[in-house]
């Protein structure tokens, strides 16, 4: 307990950044014209894939929130989600967007709900390893249709990718508190007599109060919020897109290739191998990308790996994840140790399971249709293609996974009260 507590210490976190932050600066400063080409991409990957993803839900949360809407709708989702995972109702809405938008909404809600004490700790913190979690769009149209030229296998990174989530989820429940928190009902038989559907408006009518703002002054501040979250993703994109290439301009990864080489490991590619692992490890996008295009890589191996980092998330993400809990008391280390675990989980998932669910989802349409992409008669690619058509179907994915967590929420409740 005592190394791991020094593994995470406030002074060497300070002291690891800040020699990354000297290492960039001078790299800044020797590649001048390569560093302003690295930020101008992060910039285009940030407006293609990102702002369009996010911005509509992040309005869209800060506003609900201010309504009371989102509490209310979090009483109705209490019992599907105590049930399942113990945790609050109102993580439904965030494991919704961290499924239709990917792992940013999910956190910059986290962190607003953390702050009203709406949730406690310990459910934040399994709120923010739950929703870490890419679109489908993403998986299956960018990485499948885009990057391997094949939608099935898109597909089944997808499968592998939210079942390892799900997993996750599963194991941290075990042990986990469901402890008490301000307007959050969890005993649902006891509640029985006041109403399920009353029970939701009451808690609605309270978070409205409790937050006080009118519609104007709320709307504006949801924007202003909204915007202000993107912008600071944008600022993490183009960090490590500059950092990426100067790892690149000073063949770092061709010095690791030639120390492996030292102890007796030559395969072929070992230095562009490495290049595009460590390309994934800080950012997910142009990592998944470098491990597709990879030929040195055999495809059960190079479908690990993409599952690995795909679950991993990157370091790009990560400080993304860290600006939007920064204000609270959510400890970043358990966070951390939760990538590893669903990286560990999905690249053994997909090790064991790639050969039978590709001849499985093979079967009957060798090219899927899902998430609104058609895969069949699309290729995408990062230099002229963006997620701003797929807006649209991206809001039905998402209204239609609430509806389906509703149902099934009514039928927990039913089974809940029916318990002696």
């Amino acid at each position: 307990m005592q190394r791991r507590h020094t593994l995470f210490s406030p002074r060497l976190t300070t002291l690891l950044l800040g020699v990354s932050a000297l290492a960039l600066v001078f790299g800044i400063i020797r590649f001048p014209a390569q560093a302003f080409q690295a930020s101008i991409q992060g910039l285009h990957l940030w407006w293609k894939l990102v702002f369009p993803t996010l911005l509509p839900f992040l309005i869209l949360t800060e506003l609900l929130r201010g309504l009371g809407l989102l509490h209310g709708l979090g009483a109705l989702l209490e019992p599907l989600l105590r049930m399942l995972f113990r945790l609050p109702g109102i993580g439904g809405w965030i494991l919704a967007l961290g499924y239709t938008t990917g792992p940013q909404s999910g956190a910059a809600a986290i962190g607003a709900l953390r702050k009203e004490g709406a949730i406690t700790r310990e459910e934040g913190e399994r709120l923010l390893s739950a929703s870490h979690v890419f679109n489908p769009i993403f998986i299956i149209g960018v990485v499948g249709v885009g990057f391997l030229q094949n939608a099935t296998a898109g597909l089944a990174l997808a499968v592998i990718h939210y079942a390892s989530a799900i997993l996750l989820m599963l194991l941290h429940r075990i042990g986990a508190e469901s402890a008490q928190v301000p307007f959050a009902p969890r005993n649902f038989a006891d509640d029985a007599a006041s109403g399920w559907l009353s029970r939701s408006t009451q808690m609605m009518r309270t978070a409205k109060n409790r937050d006080g703002r009118t519609f104007g002054k709320l709307l504006g501040d949801s924007v202003a919020a909204g915007t202000e979250q993107l912008f600071i993703i944008g600022g993490c994109m183009m960090i490590f897109s500059v950092m990426m290439q100067m790892i690149t301009l000073t063949h770092f990864s061709t010095a690791v290739a030639a120390i492996f080489s030292i102890f007796g490991f030559r395969p072929v590619g070992t230095a562009s191998v490495f290049t595009a692992l460590l390309t994934g490890v800080l950012e997910p996008n142009l990592g998944t990308y470098a491990i597709a295009g990879s030929h040195y890589i055999p495809e059960s191996a190079q479908s690990a790996l993409l599952s690995l980092l795909i679950a991993w998330g990157g370091l790009s993400t990560h400080a993304q994840i860290k600006s939007f809990v920064a204000a609270t008391d959510l400890r970043f280390s358990r966070f951390m140790l939760s990538r590893l675990q669903h990286g560990v989980i999905a690249f053994l998932l997909s090790l064991i399971s790639w050969k039978p669910l590709m001849a499985m989802l093979s079967q009957g349409s060798d090219q899927p249709v899902l998430a609104g992409y058609a895969a069949a008669n699309s290729t995408w690619a990062l230099e002229k293609d963006s997620l701003w058509p797929l807006i649209s179907p991206m809001m039905l994915q998402f209204g239609t996974t609430i509806l389906i967590l509703l149902i099934l929420s009514v039928f927990a409740a039913f089974l809940l009260n029916r318990k002696p």
